[in-house]
């Protein structure tokens, strides 16, 4: 099998990256080859003179990968801004074609890939470029992530309508962090969404084994491989 799954969020700092690492740290563990990557980050520090991706480090040592910060982020920013901007303040430009490059020559002979997206679907890359097109014209199912609280429902389905008005294939819906109430998103999302509401991860702790554990319990990974197949 081949899947393929891009991941995006409502927001930022919703908990794309935790679902993302439990997801791919729970494919893993089911025997399969599993690649994560996020081709764009920002905020990234530098140790020892050369940058670290927090998020894409995370990522690989989920998918069971030793961690080498140049394979996995193709483009990583200092400034912890909107990619443009941060692109911007460092004297470059986030090229669209060499991030599908990327992505499709580090994905090549996995069985699952994960690509993370830097913030929600419509943040600029450039001063003439949405994520969404490179979504689009990645052509992997996007997964959206959405916080569990009050303002999920609408903040989801504005994602999902986007991307659909731009042809990009959609996985589905999983929620993230324990609600302090129920405020009933998920039956809400998938009918007016139109689409799978795949689980609800807990509040999580920081280790990918247990990660993995809660995915399996919380996640309906067997539905998400399936529409996660690349098309």
């Amino acid at each position: 099998m081949t899947a393929r799954l891009f991941v995006t969020g409502t927001g930022t700092g919703v908990g794309k990256t935790v679902v993302a690492r439990a997801i791919a740290a729970a494919w893993r563990g089911r025997g399969l080859r599993v690649e994560a990557l996020k081709p764009v980050e920002t905020g990234v520090p530098l140790m020892d003179g050369n940058p670290a991706p927090a998020d894409a480090l995370a990522l690989a040592r989920a998918a069971g990968r030793v961690p080498v910060a140049g394979d996995l982020c193709r483009v990583a920013l200092p400034d912890p801004v909107s990619p443009h901007l941060a692109a911007a303040r460092a004297g470059v430009r986030i090229d669209l074609d060499q991030l599908l490059a990327f992505l499709r020559e580090r994905s090549a002979g996995a069985d699952a890939a994960i690509a993370e997206g830097a913030g929600g679907l419509l943040v600029p890359l450039s001063d003439d470029r949405l994520q969404a097109e490179l979504v689009a014209r990645l052509g992997w199912p996007l997964l959206v992530v959405a916080p569990n609280a009050l303002g999920a429902i609408n903040a989801t389905l504005l994602t999902l309508e986007a991307a659909a008005s731009r042809g990009i294939p959609l996985a589905g819906v999983v929620l993230s962090r324990t609600p302090a109430a129920d405020f009933g998103n998920a039956a809400a999302i998938a009918r007016h969404g139109g689409v799978p509401v795949l689980g609800e991860l807990p509040d999580t702790p920081d280790d990918d084994d247990a990660l993995a554990a809660l995915a399996e319990a919380h996640l309906d990974l067997d539905a998400l491989l399936e529409r996660a197949k690349a098309r």
